[in-house]
């Protein structure tokens, strides 16, 4: 089968390799349609988190293609979005229902470098814990966003700040807007989105979300209840700290790979509270699926490309490059 993998020189390479084949309790499935991650783009320079040979890829949608000895409950040929993190089910943290801190769902999920081959190919073997049947409502192309939405429908309910309170979401990516779009969902009337890139802030007013650049952020120090970092850098961080008010909550939901550097004296005489988020519940997955079927994200504008598999790295640059208008970019295998 075709997939793409990254090379001794850190490029994004089409291959050809054997799928597979599922052992008890996972199942095979024909990739549809993949996401490229942020993180993608930060880890693929980092041999630590994408060794050589690494197919990445974990926001995807497919169809269930052969079923491993024991698999209950799924038919060749359903549609399902994968939830990529291998949580297992079975261990404390997952018995008291914080199955998103799960210390094994890293190293054993698809597609994160570390762990097994993504969705960077033409099928992927998965465990049936991680597949979430897909309602007519949600096309394949759509449900490669349902990885991602969750995230945001995590950051959004750890923030726990109240509607009628202002918030700021630092980051125009695709976590920023989603982040955006699931706080005026869930009735937040005061959410403000900062970007850099004036192409991504267009995109964020026509989807009815007050759009800022930085530089007014800066004259709205001291003032968010809640901040939700989601650019993933050192910068934005510290510009989080600075907007957060007094007893305020930083949200850092970008990853950044350098060292953030943060000033002490502003997060202790403030008071700031700092959390983090990578993955998420089975729920908020659950629950992102049902935003999409019931059209309250807007998919079609969101996803900006579709490409195909060999023209990976060619999306990646595209990504890479300051001030592009790309937000999401999908691989059709």
């Amino acid at each position: 089968m075709r997939a793409v993998a990254i090379a001794e020189d850190r490029r994004l390479v089409a291959i050809e390799r054997e799928p597979e084949p599922p052992a008890c309790g996972q199942v095979l499935l024909d990739v549809a349609f993949c996401g490229i991650c942020g993180s993608d783009l930060h880890f693929r320079d980092v041999p630590e988190l994408f060794p050589v040979g690494t197919v990445p890829g974990h926001e995807l949608s497919g169809r269930v293609s052969a079923l491993g000895e024991g698999v209950e409950g799924w038919r060749i040929g359903d549609r399902v979005a994968v939830l990529p993190f291998a949580q297992c089910g079975e261990c404390e943290r997952c018995r008291a229902g914080e199955e998103q801190v799960c210390s094994q769902a890293i190293a054993r999920g698809i597609g994160l470098g570390t762990g097994r081959a993504g969705g960077y190919a033409e099928q992927v073997t998965v465990d049936d814990r991680m597949l979430f049947a897909l309602p007519e409502s949600v096309d394949d192309r759509a449900a490669a966003l349902v990885e991602p939405l969750a995230v945001a429908v995590r950051a959004v309910a750890l923030g726990g700040v109240d509607p009628g309170e202002p918030v700021l979401v630092l980051g125009g990516g695709a976590i920023g807007l989603l982040t955006a779009l699931v706080l005026a969902e869930r009735g937040h009337r005061r959410v403000t989105l900062a970007s850099r890139n004036p192409a991504r802030g267009a995109l964020a007013r026509s989807l009815g979300l007050p759009a800022v650049a930085l530089a007014d952020v800066e004259e709205h120090l001291d003032h968010y209840a809640c901040v939700f970092e989601c650019a993933g850098t050192p910068a934005a961080a510290r510009l989080a700290v600075q907007a957060v008010r007094a007893l305020g909550t930083v949200m850092l939901v970008g990853i950044s790979l350098a060292p953030l550097d943060l000033a002490a004296p502003p997060i202790v005489i403030k008071e700031v509270t700092i959390r983090g988020v990578l993955a998420y519940r089975r729920s908020e997955f659950a629950a992102a699926i049902a935003l999409l079927a019931e059209g309250r994200v807007p998919a079609e504008q969101i996803i900006t490309a579709t490409v195909a598999l060999e023209a990976a790295e060619a999306a990646f640059q595209a990504l890479s490059a300051p001030g592009n208008a790309h937000l999401k970019i999908v691989l059709a295998p």
